[in-house]
């Protein structure tokens, strides 16, 4: 009775030998090292972990959640990411969880898409409503902060950040009444001065025709100028060749008077 007794005690600390860290897996030792607060430590063994065959889905939120802890963001986003594509995974933990990260990363853009993924997988997530709503916030999409803010409160009407959600959706309503009647301002501004650039344009190519205009008729007026000119050298030289043209030769006749009359041939030395 004694040996069965003792054996029975030997089978049973086996057992609870076999649930300690010592004698568990990499998994088991990760989220057991997790559980403790000692995400760099668990980072090892779930890195091992996500690369066995069979091991539980829920290595890669461990693992991403680790990452998270440590300050790994961009890490943490991959991996819940790629637990996304994995079949058994918790989709919709995943993408909150991928939404969180990429939000730590100011990729506030990846982290509104990875959050509504997770509200297509359970549109009752209220933490995904509210950090989208923060998300959009960072996006200046006010009217969609606005949506997601209300959502948040029918689901959660008892929360205790309720009330200051409130005073936001109001804030954030004068805001966008603000920003219209801003935008509206600009617009007729901008119509004004782009009506007023016309008109100097206009007033521009007008004072460019005429000056095109005088330089054209000046440039008419010199040629006819040079032209008249031209014409009077023309006809004083016609005139004068004219005169060349008209006048008798006058006849040269040469006298016999004066002339010396020798009468003996000159003799030549």
């Amino acid at each position: 009775m004694k040996s069965c007794r003792k054996t029975i005690k030997c089978l049973l600390l086996l057992a609870c030998l076999a649930c300690t860290p010592l004698f568990a897996g990499n998994y088991d030792k990760g989220v057991s090292l997790f559980s403790e607060n000692k995400p760099a430590e668990a980072i090892i063994y779930l890195q091992q972990a996500i690369l066995e065959n069979g091991v539980n889905p829920d290595v890669y939120n461990y693992l991403g959640l680790a990452y998270y802890q440590t300050g790994q963001f961009q890490k943490s986003l991959e991996v819940f990411q790629l637990g996304t594509g994995v079949s058994g995974t918790d989709k919709r933990r995943l993408y909150y969880n991928a939404g969180n990260s990429a939000f730590a990363l100011g990729y506030y853009d990846r982290a509104e898409e990875m959050y509504s993924y997770a509200l297509a997988a359970n549109p009752s997530f209220s933490s995904a409503l509210l950090n989208r709503a923060n998300a959009r916030m960072k996006e200046q999409d006010y009217e969609g902060a606005i949506i997601d803010y209300t959502q948040y409160i029918e689901l959660e009407p008892e929360s205790s950040q309720a009330e200051s959600i409130r005073r936001l959706i109001s804030l954030l309503s004068t805001e966008i009444v603000s920003k219209k009647q801003e935008e509206e301002r600009l617009a007729i501004e901008n119509e004004r001065i782009m009506q007023e650039q016309e008109r100097v344009a206009e007033e521009r190519r007008k004072l460019e025709e005429e000056r095109i205009a005088q330089e054209e008729e000046a440039a008419r007026r010199e040629a006819e100028r040079q032209a008249e000119e031209a014409e009077r050298r023309r006809k004083l030289l016609q005139q004068v060749a004219d005169t060349l043209k008209t006048s008798d030769a006058e006849t040269v006749s040469v006298s016999t008077q004066g002339l010396i009359e020798y009468e003996e041939e000159a003799e030549l030395d």
